[in-house]
């Protein structure tokens, strides 16, 4: 679309960011009232979501998510007049990419283009809750669509839903350790380079995947980039590619250890996220540990190379937080450095 800028970010508060450096939305122009196309630019480098340990970065489903949630999140309050300090709860969400072959860091930053299609619900004339559709394009490729829905609480209404199933003060993120809870998994082995940047502990290997906790330091600067009183969505999907990618790694071993001790036969190949589909059930507090399972539904052809799946279910206390579907493709890869993901 020739009239969508890519020339500077939007308003920080109205994609729920504080740090102008995490916003990566740079326009919106209406089609009519429940359709519009939102531009964003994708960095060349990010301490998190372009912190990859293969040789060439690339743009993943986490990223593409992550501008997804800004899209909803800025088209909620500039489209239907939500207010600032509205709180937006997720229902529900998947991501499906269809191709990963443009997705590559290049020399300039990406321009995203998500055109946005969206089913409100209004009550007393204000949107309560809302289904999005976004299909998403680069360099006039189509790569791939997520869908979405939630509900929108005013502040009073949060309070009391948050306070409703516990007693006392809610806790927030900033409470949370800098240093991990436990055994931190090798980041080598959930293609991170940055130590910081791994959200699982205490992992082992099952017959069936892998079993871990999620630790999250409570200064991440991505992930907590203002303190929040519950792990956010985006964490637990961090977690769940995280916790795949460890099972194929692992490749179904029935004990180990995940901490760089031995090496997996697939250490040579990246695994790429395609997929996430995940329903929100209840939220993932702060203040009690979060068990994580991953079981491989689909594993790779015997030459270590193809599409696989996962199913990833999140459990605090013994209840079922969230269960994520986790698609992916493992790719053999030259591990020879050529554009690096920068971790900056």
């Amino acid at each position: 679309m020739e009239d969508l800028s890519f020339q500077q970010t939007v308003d920080r508060v109205l994609v729920h960011r504080h740090a102008v450096n995490e916003v990566f939305l740079t326009d919106l122009v209406p089609i009519d009232r429940d359709t519009c196309v939102i531009g964003a630019q994708l960095p060349l480098s990010h301490p998190y979501f372009l912190d990859q340990r293969a040789p060439t970065a690339r743009y993943d489903a986490l990223l593409l998510t992550e501008c997804c949630r800004q899209a909803g999140t800025y088209v909620a309050h500039t489209q239907y007049g939500v207010a600032r300090d509205w709180v937006f709860l997720a229902a529900a969400t998947s991501i499906e990419l269809e191709r990963t072959d443009v997705l590559e860091v290049g020399d300039s930053p990406g321009e995203l283009t998500l055109e946005v299609h969206s089913r409100p619900s209004f009550r007393g004339g204000r949107l309560r809750s809302v289904r999005t559709r976004l299909d998403l394009s680069m360099a006039g490729e189509r790569i791939g669509v997520m869908e979405g829905e939630g509900r929108y609480l005013d502040r009073e209404e949060y309070g009391l839903l948050r306070q409703g199933g516990r007693g006392g003060q809610v806790p927030l993120s900033s409470a949370l350790g800098v240093e991990p809870a436990g055994v931190p998994v090798a980041p080598r082995l959930v293609e991170r380079r940055d130590p910081r940047n791994v959200l699982l502990v205490d992992a082992h290997g099952t017959t069936e995947g892998v079993a871990a906790r999620l630790w999250v330091s409570g200064r991440h600067a991505t992930i907590f980039d203002h303190p929040l009183d519950h792990y956010p969505a985006m964490a637990l999907l961090e977690a769940a590619a995280q916790a795949t990618t460890l099972a194929v790694r692992l490749d179904g071993a029935s004990s180990g250890r995940a901490d760089g001790a031995f090496a997996a036969r697939t250490d040579g190949a990246d695994v790429r996220i395609t997929g996430l589909a995940a329903d929100y059930v209840r939220f993932a507090e702060v203040d009690a540990d979060v068990d994580i399972t991953a079981t491989i539904t689909e594993r790779p052809p015997a030459a270590g190379h193809g599409p696989l799946a996962a199913n990833v279910v999140f459990r605090q206390r013994g209840a079922v937080l969230t269960e994520i579907a986790v698609s992916a493709e493992l790719h053999a890869t030259d591990r020879t450095p050529a554009r690096q993901a920068v971790a900056a």
